[in-house]
């Protein structure tokens, strides 16, 4: 099986157990890993356990240089496996539709937004 059928596999289950309530996302920092000594930023971090492996899905923005002092900024998805103390032992970044929506769905959950109206 290639990387991108287990990629597509693993973003599909998520989404599924995460509509299902099986699974829950928070909002966490970053790894470490991901966001010194490099001009990337990463605005929102969301950090789920399946099968006892700490998942994170973000949003990252970086520089895309048109020219050798001309850029602007672009973003994209990623999703990462970490272990240990914050190591991305994998990590894929790059925009699907699928990601996207989990990206989402993960979002909306972690913000609380659903029982935020339940008194």
């Amino acid at each position: 099986m290639t990387e991108d059928n287990q990629k597509d596999r693993l973003i599909t289950q998520l989404l599924r157990d995460t509509l299902s309530n099986k699974i829950g996302w928070s909002v966490v920092e970053p790894p470490r890993t991901m966001v010194h000594a490099t001009d990337n930023y990463v605005p929102l971090y969301l950090e789920t356990n399946f099968n006892n492996t700490r998942l994170g899905i973000y949003e990252l923005r970086f520089r895309h240089f048109s020219d050798y002092d001309e850029y602007y900024w672009s973003e994209t998805l990623g999703i990462c496996i970490v272990q240990n103390q914050d190591i991305v032992v994998w990590k894929v970044e790059e925009y699907s539709p699928a990601l996207r929506e989990l990206f989402d769905l993960a979002r909306e959950r972690a913000s609380g937004l659903g029982g935020l109206l339940n008194f």
